[in-house]
């Protein structure tokens, strides 16, 4: 990955549009929170990819966790949301075509089970209680499912919007590529 302007731009607009949908939130029990950060960071992942998404994911929920006063989960949610990033983009992402909706399912679907594995054991160290852990499951599992939805609706609209504008996204990444190797050969 070639650190640009343009990379970071994408990194740093895909993290504070995490930590936005992280703040739309329905507080649960024992510290859980249903949101739409994870929504946030499907779309960056499948649109721009594992790189983008696996930064997006970790430095959006740092800085959440930090901005509402959850730092005991803030390096437990760097990599947590940092590998479910990382997860989608890798399955779901091509730079060659948009992702089908059956590649962003089976990707989101993989991270959602990342991201419960990865919060039940945070719960457990952070809260001391394996009951505590456990009681807090349908809350994460219902923020997977609305991450999910959301992202299987809209990753088409929005690959095929980069696309259609060549402002980032699969076409962009691929004019990239191309454009790199083009000049490693002159």
């Amino acid at each position: 990955m070639t650190t640009s302007v343009q990379q970071l731009t994408r990194i740093a607009a895909a993290s504070a549009l995490c930590v936005a949908g992280t703040m739309i939130l329905i507080p649960g029990p024992n510290g859980a929170l249903i949101h739409l950060g994870s929504a946030a960071l499907y779309l960056a992942a499948t649109v721009y990819g594992r790189h983008v998404g696996a930064w997006a994911g970790a430095l959006g929920s740092l800085i959440f966790d930090i901005l509402v006063g959850l730092s005991a989960y803030s390096l437990w949610s760097f990599v947590i949301k940092g590998g479910a990033g990382w997860i989608v983009g890798y399955f779901a992402a091509r730079p060659d075509r948009p992702p089908t909706r059956g590649a962003v399912l089976g990707a989101t679907l993989i991270a959602s089970l990342w991201t419960l594995l990865g919060y039940i054991g945070a719960w457990r160290f952070v809260i001391g209680s394996w009951t505590a852990a456990v009681a807090n499951i349908p809350f994460s599992l219902m923020t997977s499912f609305m991450g999910i939805l959301l992202a299987v609706i809209l990753t088409p609209g929005c690959t095929a919007s980069c696309i259609a504008t060549d402002r980032g996204g699969l076409a962009h990444r691929r004019f990239d590529s191309v454009q790199t190797k083009s000049r490693k050969q002159q």
